[in-house]
């Protein structure tokens, strides 16, 4: 495993960043005022929609760890797009071997899919199951799919989806309409291998979102800290303050690490060992989403808790990222299972 980054993942990561701060946001207002069209639209232009198409022999075009980058830039600079859902929704069809029409047009931003999760959104909804699954990044999605007992990959239409309301206020959620249509099936099963690295692919991109919204927001706190005046002097003088920076700078890199190890493994091991690493990094990620993302809010006192400033965002994509696909603790019992031999 590479320790430090290649030239064209610096760049792709400057390239991610570029496109993230156009869409910044620092309070709820932006949410309103933000072209999401034009943001969505320059993802598009430069690839980055279509990261996980497969090429002529069936391999990815970039790397899990370039996925990463990209999901954590725009993470870090709160971009309210879809990426993620979008990303995992293109992999999975791709796995599936969907029509490469199908494909082209979320690469080129004509199309947009995303994936439905069970009612506790730890997994990948059934078919046979459908009733209170959510849609997670359902900003203009058209589909979303689910999976059948057969491990067969379900496109199910959006249209009529009821929008609801979320703790995460960047990213909209959507719940199938009472008469959704008739889940379609796509190309051939998947296989157990299959399943296990598209898993650890999704617990990895929600990962790399903690890891991008605690880096940044802990850059942007640590920067308040010197000028925010108390006193007479800034705050960030005060050693409590300089306690509480040190100890979430500890737990975002250390967050940040498990994570990068875990986009390394999805591509470099086995199925299962990827799968493992995954459970791994989320299951340290996800108490690090609550923790640090609380300490955010404390960190800039009393302005830190008005509907007004950017702290309570963070915390809340934070809270619901360490939900999807199962918190600390479902992740454990997933990691005892594999440990002791249980299906």
């Amino acid at each position: 495993m590479r320790a430090v980054l290649t030239e064209e993942q610096e760049m792709l990561k400057a390239t991610a960043s570029r496109i993230a701060e156009s869409a910044t946001v620092t309070q709820p207002n932006d949410l309103a005022r933000l072209d999401r069209k034009a943001t969505w639209q320059a993802l598009a232009a430069t690839g980055l929609l279509g990261m996980r198409v497969r090429d002529e022999d069936g391999a990815p075009l970039t790397s899990v760890v370039e996925v990463m980058l990209v999901a954590q830039g725009l993470a870090g600079a709160m971009a309210p797009t879809p990426f993620v859902g979008v990303c995992l929704a293109a992999d999975l069809l791709a796995r599936a071997g969907a029509p490469q029409a199908w494909l082209d047009d979320i690469a080129e931003g004509r199309a947009r899919c995303s994936i439905l999760l069970s009612p506790g959104l730890d997994g990948l909804a059934n078919t046979d199951a459908l009733a209170g699954a959510i849609c997670i990044d359902a900003e203009g999605a058209a589909y979303g799919l689910a999976l059948t007992a057969e491990r067969r990959v379900a496109r199910i239409d959006l249209a009529g989806a009821i929008a609801l309301e979320g703790v995460d206020l960047t990213r909209p959620l959507g719940a199938l309409a009472p008469a959704a249509a008739k889940p379609e099936m796509v190309g051939e099963p998947l296989s157990e291998a299959d399943i296990q690295s598209w898993t650890a692919l999704a617990l990895t991109l929600v990962c790399a979102d903690i890891v991008g919204v605690l880096q940044t927001g802990l850059r942007r706190l640590v920067d308040y800290t010197k000028t925010r005046i108390q006193y007479g002097v800034p705050i960030g003088s005060f050693q409590a303050v300089q306690h509480m920076c040190a100890e979430m700078l500890v737990e975002t890199e250390a967050a940040a690490s498990t994570t990068n190890y875990a986009a390394w493994a999805v591509d470099a091991l086995d199925a299962d060992a990827g799968l493992l690493a995954a459970r791994t990094a989320k299951a340290y990620c996800a108490p690090v989403a609550q923790q640090v993302g609380e300490m955010l809010m404390q960190g800039y006192g009393g302005i830190g808790q008005v509907w007004e400033h950017e702290a309570h965002l963070r915390n809340r994509r934070a809270m619901f990222d360490r939900k999807i696909f199962g918190d600390e603790a479902h992740q454990l019992l997933a990691i005892a299972d594999a440990r002791l031999g249980r299906a």
